[in-house]
Order: structure tokens, then sequence, then C-alpha cells
């Protein structure tokens, strides 16, 4: 019984890693923490420190924070 359940994840962890080479982790913890972290967003508390015309600027993302709209 242990020997099947230790196969059936080993076949896991195999599939996982060949289906998942086009999207490494690499990159999608990269995009959370550009999203969370970088250099071009603002806290809420800088957000909120704008004027009105400044917040229509910027976009709320994922985490709470705000970034620079690019769609004008």
């Amino acid at each position: 019984m242990k020997m099947f359940r230790r196969c059936r994840i080993a076949l896991l962890l195999g599939a996982g890693s060949i289906l998942l080479q086009g999207c490494p982790a690499s990159g999608l913890l990269g995009g959370l923490f550009d999203e969370c972290f970088g250099e071009g967003t603002i806290s809420a508390s800088e957000y909120d420190d704008l004027n009105v015309f400044e917040q229509l600027l910027y976009d709320e993302t994922g985490c709470g924070r705000y970034e620079p709209r690019f769609d004008f």
C-alpha cells in the first residue's frame, strides 16, 4: 500500500515538472513580488495623500498597493 502511494506521488511530481516547464515558479513569484513590492507602487497612505486628480492616475493592485495607470 505504501509502495503504491509513493509511486503515485513520484508520478505526480514528475508529470507536474514536465507540464509546468513553460511556467516557471520564479515567473509566478516574480510577478507577485513586482505587484506588491515593485518600485512603481505606492502604499495606501501615500495614495490617500494625493489629490483627486493624481489619484485618477493610479490603479489598485491585488495587494492593496497602487501602481501607475498607463492606459490613457
